[in-house]
């Protein structure tokens, strides 16, 4: 089952998505720190809750990225106007094979939307991996609109899925379904090699014949 993480992997680095599907990856990044302050804060709870649920919930917690994240959160006061539901709801869809976690799930003005939390928001719009988030939300969960909270400056924005989003969406989930397979993508040098965690194995890998479609 194709998770939601592995699709937005493929934005970053189609490498990136076949070693997470084939290894998994345990990493706490300033996202993770990011929706466990979120979540706890909008149910109620302060800080140091938050700070111990990720450390309980967590494989490699790091309090340096916690700290981080924390000192550029920004809790914003628009967040009344949105009813919340659920928190960390999951969606599947056993046709296309993909599973998805949404945040939360809020009511606004009568309607129902899925909300993601993100960290820095775009000068416009959303970032395309928010973009694509809404996507595989249409096509997992049948929302037409999605919410995202942008944690570092407190701004929310709405994405409507149209049809070119939600076709860009698919065909990334035809290209995920194929590392499923086995097939590996050519490696491209960028600016996340540095940091990424399989890199050496990366460097001595052959790409498959089939490299080029993804």
């Amino acid at each position: 089952m194709l998770r939601l993480s592995h699709i937005l992997s493929y934005l970053t680095c189609p490498r990136l998505a076949y070693y997470r599907l084939k290894f998994g990856e345990k990493s706490f990044t300033e996202k993770h720190a990011v929706r466990e302050i979120y979540k706890s804060l909008r149910r109620g709870f302060d800080v140091e809750w938050a700070r111990e649920r990720a450390r309980a919930i967590s494989e490699n917690y790091s309090e340096d990225i916690f700290t981080q994240a924390l000192r550029k959160f920004k809790f914003s006061k628009s967040l009344e106007d949105f009813k919340a539901l659920e928190w960390d709801v999951v969606y599947t869809s056993e046709k296309l094979g993909v599973s998805m976690t949404i945040d939360e799930i809020v009511e606004y003005r009568g309607k129902i939307y899925p909300l993601f939390v993100s960290l820095n928001a775009p000068k416009d719009g959303v970032w395309l991996q928010d973009s694509i988030r809404a996507g595989i939300a249409s096509l997992v969960a049948n929302f037409e609109s999605s919410l995202f909270y942008y944690a570092y400056s407190g701004e929310i924005r709405f994405v409507d899925t149209n049809f070119s989003l939600k076709r860009k969406s698919f065909k990334l989930i035809e290209r995920l379904k194929m590392l499923e397979k086995g097939f590996i993508p050519e490696r491209k040098e960028g600016k996340y090699c540095k940091v990424c965690p399989f890199l050496e194995d990366c460097k001595n890998r052959p790409e498959t014949f089939a490299s080029k479609f993804l």
